[in-house]
């Protein structure tokens, strides 16, 4: 069931980034950026801390707005547009944050049901069998549903916090460091649960992460931010053949390990 209709065209990028520049006073962050992210791609975006992949992130999905340039969501651009058209056209992509930014007051029920309520387009009893349906989708049972946030543990604050993310059932995923927190087998089945969603689904999928294991395991592309531009969009295998410091010390360890997983 398709809570909200698409109304782009498959040959439409999802996402794309044209000539951003950001500068807060003195301080340049991009200079240039271009990124284009197509219909069931999963982009992994990477780079040193400060370089400005939040920043970026925060552009994409409209809570800041560059400098110069333009972003456009679904061929659109998202920082022109009415306040109406602006929240329809966020409500087609989903956000999962760094620590589930989770309601603590809220029950997993609501935290999920939060976004459909929001919509007021349905009932209560619609509503429950949808939040049902996303925490299937995620793999908790409908008891944990009663449950608080401060009662999970941290990989089932990122399960719901999944679910709520894929509430009205979005276009594109954003996750902003899906992994961090969890240990290795955790992360581990949290990622095969991203690529499970993502082709039942037929998402597409924007990352930032700081773990050369998840780039490896999760990315088709991988977009590296460094020295104020995208330096590089392209695979792993081709991202092996680059010599630049950030890359080299990023995957610095894991080459062969990582080459496998590929």
């Amino acid at each position: 069931m398709s809570i909200l209709p698409a109304q782009m065209t498959v040959q439409t990028p999802i996402c794309e980034v044209c000539h951003v520049y950001t500068q807060y006073g003195d301080n340049v962050i991009h200079e240039n950026i271009n990124l284009k992210i197509a219909h069931g791609d999963i982009v992994a975006l990477i780079g040193q801390s400060g370089s400005g992949k939040t920043v970026l992130l925060r552009h994409i999905i409209g809570l800041t707005t560059p400098t110069r340039g333009e972003v456009l969501l679904f061929g659109q651009n998202l920082h022109t547009m009415e306040r109406m058209q602006q929240r329809r056209l966020m409500n087609r992509f989903g956000m999962l944050f760094q620590q589930g930014a989770l309601f603590s007051a809220l029950s997993v029920f609501d935290n999920i049901a939060l976004p459909l309520r929001e919509l007021k387009q349905f009932d209560e009893v619609t509503i429950h069998k949808l939040v049902m349906h996303k925490l299937a989708l995620v793999e908790l049972e409908p008891q944990h549903g009663e449950l608080l946030p401060a009662q999970l543990s941290g990989g089932m604050v990122k399960r719901v916090a999944l679910a709520r993310a894929l509430a009205l059932e979005p276009e594109l995923l954003v996750l902003d460091e899906p992994t961090s927190g969890l240990d290795p087998d955790r992360s581990e089945k949290f990622v095969a649960l991203i690529k499970q969603i993502k082709h039942a689904l037929g998402l597409t999928v924007l990352f930032v992460t700081h773990d050369p294991v998840t780039v490896a395991a999760l990315a088709d592309c991988i977009a590296v931010l460094a020295d104020k531009h995208i330096i590089a969009t392209c695979s792993l295998l081709e991202l092996k053949t680059m010599d630049h410091p950030f890359i080299n010390h990023f995957f610095q360890g894991y080459s062969a390990q990582l080459m496998e997983q590929k």
